[in-house]
């Protein structure tokens, strides 16, 4: 019995909590489906089953080979079914990763109607606004706002945005002169910060870049209370224009310093080569394209 047949006896065993059934449901004998079991425990060097008499329970190692297992045995029949050129409903886990408040605007309503509309999938999400590599992780799809690097990746672009200065109408009536990046000296700034690097802001003039270095009088790890500040008037920011649009257009923040804005940054949806053409993927990623394809502000 190869490695994939003793992960699907696993797996069944799993499910029914029982070798017996286990056996029964694959039409095998219980010995048999028992020898599997143990095999792939010797072969991983852990034991996935609690064993009595009456029962058995998975170990938390099982659980966790669990996840994998299923994961993988949707992958292969996935995969299996596009060859053969039949078309299979999405299903499985599909694990997402997006920027914090991208994935907080966007993703998340997508995966919301993504669940809603295909019931044998479920969605692992991580927000994070460091990149996750792809061939560390389990991840399926990233959602990335950066240019692209890995050649090993499928990437998609879905729309684009680009750093904004920002800042509300009742700070800029009572703030000093502001023409020039190099103006904002003069300025209480409002810095969103990892706290690893110098506050630098880099702007454009004539084609080349500008690195402007800050005081700010406020850093933040999070973007949300850098916006907030701004909103209240305490000053200038630069954040992703996504983060600010709703702001903008409510009129509490007003963009600034436009004609020195660098240029667009894609965003696109990623996946590993080999994974982009399961079911899963696919129509998640088509999701993502004609929901972010309506946004103005992604398209502009």
């Amino acid at each position: 019995m190869d490695r994939i047949q003793a992960m699907s006896v696993f797996a069944e065993a799993a499910k029914l909590g029982s070798f017996v059934s286990a056996a029964e449901q694959l039409s095998m004998s219980a010995p048999a489906v028992t020898r599997a079991i143990a095999t792939l425990e010797a072969q991983l060097n852990t034991r996935l089953f609690h064993r009595t008499t009456r029962r058995i329970r998975l170990t938390e190692a099982g659980i966790q080979y669990l996840n994998d297992v299923q994961r993988i045995l949707a992958d292969i029949a996935q995969s299996e079914a596009a060859i053969a050129g039949v078309q299979l409903l999405p299903k499985g886990t599909l694990s997402v990763t997006a920027p914090v408040l991208f994935g907080e605007l966007y993703i998340t309503p997508i995966i919301a109607q993504f669940l809603r509309d295909f019931p044998e999938v479920n969605v692992h999400g991580y927000m994070y606004d460091n990149i996750v590599d792809l061939l560390d992780t389990k991840i399926d799809v990233a959602i990335r706002i950066s240019q692209p690097k890995d050649s090993g990746l499928y990437a998609t672009t879905v729309g684009y945005v680009r750093k904004v200065t920002v800042a509300s109408p009742d700070y800029l009536a009572n703030a000093p002169n502001l023409k020039t990046p190099e103006d904002l000296k003069h300025h209480t700034l409002l810095y969103p910060s990892d706290f690893k690097e110098p506050p630098v802001w880099n702007f454009k003039r004539n084609g080349k870049t500008v690195a402007i270095r800050l005081q700010p009088r406020f850093e933040c790890n999070q973007n949300r209370s850098t916006i907030s500040a701004a909103k209240s008037g305490l000053g200038i920011t630069r954040l992703m224009s996504y983060q600010v649009a709703d702001a903008i257009e409510k009129g509490e923040l007003v963009s600034i310093l436009d004609e020195f804005n660098d240029e667009k940054l894609p965003i696109q949806v990623v996946s590993l080569e080999g994974r982009h053409n399961l079911e899963k993927v696919k129509k998640f990623v088509e999701y993502v394209k004609s929901a972010l394809a309506k946004d103005v502000y992604l398209n502009s």
